[in-house]
């Protein structure tokens, strides 16, 4: 064989040695990048305007962080055989491939109704009902919050709404004002609502409510903004109607008696990102919202409390106890102690320290 020969062999070989390597790494850029976005399920909700063609469907996942990339859904498309997306609202997961979000857009019958139901869960946080209703409505869960801080609408929402205190409007140190006000329950929205139609709804609902016991407030000693507040923090601490109207006498004691509420859960709320109530027992997040630093009631609620907590608060249990704690290791059951010597023997007796 002449030089030439081999030097041409050599060539060949080189050439597809580097397109074995690169068919390789496309591979591999392929398999990551139209892996699942998300380890866990993240529902969301996506919609497919009339008149759009696929790229730009696909671009808009990768925009709003369903896919990896719009490149490589594309190619996924073409060998998968996906053609046409149809025009609607499709509930995604970003727990789901890129080759799984494919197949669910190419059917049109997976397009979500016009009215969607969601439960709001009582006591929960503001930030996490905005996501939840963003996640099956075209509303945004940035703009929820915006407009629920924000005092120019709340000051107009007062003029329907009684249950909004005035106080609201001159909070500096709240985290979200209409946090309380957003009242938990199931609804049905049009899945096109509008963040204020959205907002309306909840804060009517909790009028609603407002209007059956508001003339009881006054013989709390508490004002309308102050129940509400206590409310949300003995929903927060306790789970059943009795220890509920416990919970609260422990808290109404300390009040009368300018005692600290020491309450962990407004911990948790100062600190808005924790990984289990370890974090809320050991942390002391320089916060208004902390109750072991400061005196008194938080700046303003720490969740949106049921009916059942706003009841137990206006109707708590009149005894003589100042400490609480739960066997959070056990059945749960709530004990109550009149004297710090008593907690103390119980706490390392439940908490083993």
């Amino acid at each position: 064989m002449n030089t030439r020969s081999k030097t041409a062999i050599k060539v060949i070989a080189a050439v597809v040695s580097l397109l074995v390597a690169a068919g390789v790494m496309f591979a591999v850029l392929y398999n990551i990048n139209t892996k699942p976005v998300a380890s866990s399920t993240d529902p969301v909700l996506f919609q497919i305007k009339e008149g759009e063609f696929q790229k730009e469907v696909l671009s808009n996942l990768e925009e709003q962080g369903i896919i990896k990339s719009s490149f490589f859904a594309n190619i996924q498309a073409k060998v998968s055989g996906y053609g046409d997306t149809f025009q609607g609202n499709f509930e995604l997961d970003k727990a789901w491939s890129t080759k799984e979000i494919l197949e669910y857009l190419s059917d049109e019958t997976n397009a979500a109704p016009d009215e969607v139901n969601i439960m709001l869960v009582e006591g929960s946080w503001a930030k996490d009902m905005a996501k939840k209703i963003s996640q099956h409505t075209t509303a945004s869960q940035e703009k929820l919050l915006e407009l629920w801080n924000d005092k120019e609408y709340i000051a107009r929402l007062m003029e329907y709404y009684d249950v909004l205190p005035v106080e609201l409007l001159n909070n500096k140190d709240a985290r979200v004002l209409l946090e309380g006000y957003l009242y938990p329950n199931t609804y049905t929205f049009n899945i096109e609502a509008s963040e204020k139609e959205i907002t309306e709804l909840l804060v009517a609902n909790a009028d609603l409510q407002y209007q059956k016991y508001k003339d009881r407030i006054e013989k709390t000693g508490l004002t309308p903004y102050q129940l509400t507040t206590l409310a949300s923090i003995v929903e927060y601490e306790a789970s059943t109607e009795e220890d509920m109207r416990m919970v609260a006498g422990v808290f109404m004691n300390r009040l009368k008696q300018d005692i600290k509420l020491e309450s962990s859960v407004t911990v948790c709320y100062a600190l808005y990102d924790f990984k289990n109530w370890e974090d809320c027992e050991s942390e002391q997040p320089d916060s208004p919202y902390n109750t072991y630093l400061n005196q008194g009631l938080p700046p303003g609620p720490i969740l949106n409390p049921s009916i059942k907590a706003i009841e137990a608060t206006l109707d708590y249990a009149e005894h003589d106890y100042i400490f609480f704690i739960a066997d959070v290791h056990g059945d749960g059951k709530v004990h109550y102690q009149k004297t710090y010597e008593e907690h103390e023997v119980v706490r390392k007796e439940l908490l083993g320290y």
